[in-house]
């Protein structure tokens, strides 16, 4: 054994060695995990996999409901068959609960069964008297009721029933239940602008005037001109020259012989058209005085007469 220690070099590169020798072992070695630390790995981070569950399930419980369902009604049709005895049409009355008939109300055994019931006369089963037995049960009855029959519906009269055969063709005559119109062009009444009749319209004028005396229906004198304004220094509108040119066949009829309280004047303007203004016929045909004669109201006074005389009539029988 050598009595001579080593040098600090020499410790010092005799410690690097033995470093170096133990990295070496240690990478040649290498480390391994025990079976247990696998064991414990394994349990900690395994998540195990969700079975999913059949989603057709419900149907196993829905066929069932089904099938209950089907069979209760096959129970139900196969009671009904045996008390009702299928559906075949049966000829035989069926009487229903609470109605009544010639016996009288049902047996009843209740409570109040002791109590006396209140007879029903026989005569409640009974159909109603037609109405042919009307008539006799009135006159065995000791006050007599007059009904006045139902006024017949309007018609329209003809032109010989109110004279109008003879007016000719300068008037365009309208016939309806309510109104006759005698409707005249004012190209035959007047000249173009002016409200003054002409000697054709005096005529006209003077033949309508006789036919209005035939009867005592009222008249309504109505103006009406086409939508071309007019202004001159007599007439400041159509309006004018409408209500003046009305105004002027009322007088004339009022001089032959009309009764002033059966007439009335109105001026229209352009605003009762007949025929399109587009056109110079359809302006010529809104041109035009009417004579509306209202007989609606004297045909309903003549109906309503003989109902009220009828029942004058029948008043004494009541005393």
């Amino acid at each position: 054994m050598s009595l001579i220690s080593p040098s600090l070099a020499q410790r010092i590169e005799q410690a690097r060695q033995a470093q170096l020798r133990k990295q070496k072992a240690a990478a040649n070695s290498g480390w391994r995990p025990s079976e247990s630390d696998r064991q414990d790995r394994y349990a900690r981070w395994h998540v195990e996999e969700a079975v999913e569950q059949d989603s057709e399930n419900w149907l196993l419980s829905y066929l069932d409901l089904i099938t209950l369902l089907l069979a209760m009604l096959v129970v139900m049709l196969a009671v009904a068959r045996l008390h009702g005895g299928g559906y075949a049409k049966s000829d035989e009355p069926v009487e229903l609960v609470g109605t009544l008939a010639t016996s009288g109300l049902p047996k009843y055994d209740g409570e109040y069964s002791e109590f006396d019931a209140t007879p029903i006369p026989a005569s409640w089963a009974e159909a109603p008297a037609t109405v042919a037995a009307a008539p006799a049960a009135s006159e065995a009855a000791t006050d007599e009721v007059v009904v006045a029959e139902a006024a017949k519906p309007l018609t329209a009269p003809s032109k010989e029933s109110l004279g109008l055969a003879d007016l000719g063709k300068s008037v365009d005559v309208i016939i309806n239940e309510q109104s006759v119109s005698f409707r005249i062009s004012n190209e035959l009444l007047f000249a173009s602008g002016q409200a003054t009749l002409s000697t054709e319209g005096l005529d006209v004028i003077k033949r309508l005037a006789g036919i209005l005396n035939k009867n005592e229906y009222q008249v309504s004198v109505e103006g009406h001109s086409d939508p071309v304004p007019i202004l001159t220094k007599q007439f400041a509108s159509n309006w004018e020259l409408s209500s003046s040119r009305a105004t002027s066949v009322l007088r004339e009829l009022v001089r032959d012989g009309v009764a002033p309280q059966r007439l009335r004047a109105v001026g229209y303007a352009e605003t009762r058209p007949i025929e399109s203004n587009d056109t110079p016929a359809g302006r010529a045909a809104n041109r035009r005085v009417e004579l509306i004669m209202d007989i609606a109201p004297q045909k309903a006074a003549q109906a309503a007469a003989p109902a009220a005389k009828g029942v004058q009539a029948a008043a004494p029988a009541k005393s």
